[in-house]
């Protein structure tokens, strides 16, 4: 394999620094170009990509797929780039493809996976009566063994990233037709088995490239009682809140990473400040929805919180975690129990606690797709756990999503 990477000579590297071909004009030759770049950055770059697949198999992989691209168009290279790079089984290394996506033929509407099934969570406006209904089937496959099919093209290390990331995946065609969830990767129509109050059917959806931005409808417009606390303080770094029916101190922390008009400083100054004032008895620390950074920025939290006479007792402090806390935000939420005697409540994390992270990133030369990379292997446990297990689990089906209401929190202020 490294004999065949060597033989990249000067003409690519001259290449990589050629303006991005305009849309339409990737060649075979610039697409081979781009996945020998591609195969060999991965290969140097990441601490140890072989550890789901053999060299072998990674190599007759790259090999099938260079014979392939004369026959593929744009949107199926990608997909396969993706499949290449998910062989590492690595969640944090990944083609960035957002910006390619927008391109594709792909499905007008967005999924979850919830505790009694796939749900559609949002939809385009000419879809908006969709909304609510669950998924039971992707073309002739349920939607479980969809999800199943469907995860070969990303990298995972348990079943929370796999809904995840597979909901992303699975409204894309060329994604749908690489795994054989689809007949063509441009189809204009898909079908979708559906079951909602009008009972079950099967709808036929638009999927070309809409001419102007759609309008989406979200789940979230419909809420009788308006949006539950964990979505109106689920924006910025970090946000509170005071809650006085169960004198507890709310604090979203949504990134991991220090504001600069309030750093950590500031802001443990502020929690123990108010705390006292409020005589807050429980401290809830909300991670559901933060997906990492730097785990370092809340460690003078987790520490001045070890020190705390106000909560010292168990119950005291309270973490908050879902499928899509992950990477430092997951260290966060363990770091929280095993420091600060925090309980954990809620779904297992989006990734393992062992994990490939710190992540760097390069640019394929002609196609201009970013490749993310983990640079550096984290031990953080003897035991080799596939996620961080809350330690009260609550699952959230989809009456409660629906409704707006929030069972996790709910969990959380009721903890005795």
């Amino acid at each position: 394999m490294a004999s065949t990477f060597n033989r990249i000579t000067l003409f690519v590297a001259l290449l990589g620094m050629l303006c991005m071909p305009a849309h339409g004009q990737m060649t075979t030759e610039l697409w081979q170009t781009d996945i020998k770049v591609l195969a060999q950055n991965l290969l140097a770059k990441h601490p140890d990509f072989y550890t789901k697949h053999t060299a072998q198999e990674f190599e007759e992989a790259f090999d099938t797929l260079s014979q392939q691209i004369p026959m593929l168009d744009d949107a199926q290279i990608i997909i396969e780039l993706n499949r290449l790079v998910a062989m590492g089984g690595d969640s944090h290394t990944n083609i960035e493809i957002n910006a390619a996506s927008k391109t594709m033929h792909r499905l007008p509407i967005q999924c979850v996976v919830l505790a009694d099934g796939v749900f559609i969570s949002a939809a385009t406006a000419l879809n908006k009566e969709l909304v609510g209904a669950q998924i039971i089937g992707f073309g002739d496959t349920n939607a479980a063994e969809a999800f199943e099919k469907i995860s070969v093209l990303f990298g995972y290390e348990n079943n929370s990233r796999l809904m995840n990331a597979g909901s992303s995946y699975i409204t894309l065609l060329p994604a749908l037709a690489a795994v054989g969830l689809a007949d063509a990767f441009d189809a204009k129509t898909y079908p979708l088995t559906i079951r909602d109050a009008a009972g079950e059917r099967v709808v036929t959806l638009d999927c070309t490239v809409p001419t102007i931005r759609p309008s989406w409808v979200s789940f979230a417009q419909n809420l009788e009682n308006g949006m539950p606390l964990m979505y109106r303080k689920a924006n910025g770094d970090y946000q509170t809140d005071f809650l006085p029916e169960s004198k507890a101190m709310y604090l979203a922390y949504n990134k991991c990473k220090n504001a600069k008009d309030f750093p950590m400083e500031l802001l443990i100054k502020f929690i123990m400040e108010k705390s006292e004032e409020f005589d807050a008895q429980r401290l809830v620390i909300d991670l559901r929805f933060n997906g990492g950074g730097d785990e370092t920025v809340l460690w003078p939290m987790i520490d001045t919180l070890k020190e705390s006479e106000r909560f010292s007792n168990p119950g005291n402090i309270i973490t908050l975690i879902s499928r899509y806390t992950y990477s430092s935000a997951m260290s966060n939420a363990h770091q929280l129990r095993d420091r600060a005697g925090a309980v954990l409540i809620g779904e297992p994390t989006g990734g393992k606690p062992n994990h490939f992270g710190e992540i760097q990133s390069f640019t394929l030369p002609n196609s201009k797709l970013v490749v993310s990379h983990s640079t550096k292997w984290f031990q953080r446990f003897d035991e080799d756990l596939d996620a961080v297990y809350p330690d009260v689990p609550v699952e959230v089906e989809s009456a409660d999503f629906f409704a707006g209401n929030d069972p996790v929190l709910k969990a959380a202020l009721g903890y005795k």
